[in-house]
C-alpha cells in the first residue's frame, strides 16, 4: 500500500511541478506585459488612463440644443413667408440691387411703402437720381419709378405698383409652399429634417440604454410638434394672401 501511494506521489509529482511552473510562468509574463505596458504609458502620458476614462453625455443637452436651433428655423420661416405676402410691395425689394457704376442700392437710397400700391424712394444725393431710375428700370421687376415732381433737384421717386389678380395671388401661394417645404424637409442648416437628423446621430453614437432611447423619442414627439408649428404659419399667411 505504501509503495503504491509512494508511486501515484512520484507519477504527481512531475505533473504538478508542470502545472505550477506554468500558471507562474502566465502570471510571470502578465506582470511582465503590464510592467511594459505601464512603461509605456508613462513614456505616452498616461495614455493608459486615457483609454480607462470614460464619458459621461448628459443626452438632455441634445433636446435643449435642438429645440434652441427649431425655434430659430421657426422665426426665419415667419420672416420669409411674410416677404413673400408683402411680395412687390415689400420695402426690401430694391435691397439687392446694384446701380450701373457698382454701387449698393442701399448706399444710396432707402424705400418706404405708402398706402398698399405705391413705394417711395428717396435718394440720398440729387446726382444719383437717374441711376437709381435705371438700376430699377433693368432690374426686370416690371416697375417704373417716377419722380414726385418736375424739379430738377427732387430726390423722391414713386414707384406705383400693379394691382393683385388670381394669378398673382395664386403665384404667391405657389412661392409660399415653397418656401414651408424648404424650412421642413430640404438639405439646408435651417430645416427641421436636417436638425432632427443630426442630433438622431449624435444620438446613435452614445451607448444605447434607457436614457438614450427614451431622448431620442422625445427628439422625435418634438420635431414632430415644430412641423405643425411650421405649418400654422404656412397656413396662416396663405389665407391671407388668398382672401386679401
Amino acid at each position: 500500500m505504501l509503495s503504491r501511494t509512494l508511486h501515484l506521489q512520484a507519477v504527481r509529482l512531475p505533473f504538478l511541478l508542470t502545472q505550477r511552473q506554468l500558471h507562474y510562468s502566465l502570471i510571470l509574463n502578465a506582470k511582465n506585459k503590464n510592467k511594459h505596458a505601464n512603461d509605456k504609458g508613462k513614456k505616452n502620458n498616461n495614455s493608459n488612463d486615457k483609454d480607462d476614462t470614460v464619458d459621461i453625455v448628459d443626452v438632455q443637452q441634445y433636446l435643449t440644443q435642438a429645440k434652441t436651433k427649431f425655434d430659430k428655423s421657426l422665426t426665419l420661416h415667419e420672416v420669409k413667408l411674410n416677404e413673400c405676402k408683402q411680395g412687390i410691395s415689400n420695402v426690401h425689394l430694391f435691397d439687392s440691387l446694384t446701380l450701373p457704376n457698382g454701387t449698393k442700392f442701399t448706399d444710396v437710397a432707402t424705400t418706404a411703402q405708402k398706402g398698399k400700391n405705391m413705394l417711395l424712394v428717396s435718394v440720398f444725393d440729387p446726382n444719383d437720381v437717374k441711376k437709381v431710375i435705371s438700376c430699377i428700370l433693368a432690374s426686370g421687376l416690371n416697375l417704373t419709378p417716377e419722380k414726385m415732381s418736375s424739379d430738377p433737384n427732387e430726390q423722391m421717386l414713386k414707384v406705383t405698383l400693379p394691382p393683385k389678380t388670381k394669378e398673382s395671388r395664386l403665384q404667391q401661394v405657389k412661392e409660399l409652399k415653397q418656401i414651408f417645404e424648404g424650412f421642413k424637409s430640404s438639405n439646408s442648416n435651417y430645416s427641421l429634417g436636417v436638425i432632427r437628423r443630426d442630433y438622431l446621430n449624435k444620438l446613435k453614437k452614445i451607448q444605447q440604454n434607457d436614457d438614450v432611447k427614451r431622448c431620442a423619442k422625445d427628439l422625435e414627439a418634438l420635431h414632430k410638434d415644430y412641423v405643425n408649428k411650421l405649418q400654422e404659419q404656412f397656413k396662416h399667411v396663405e389665407k391671407n394672401i388668398i382672401n386679401g
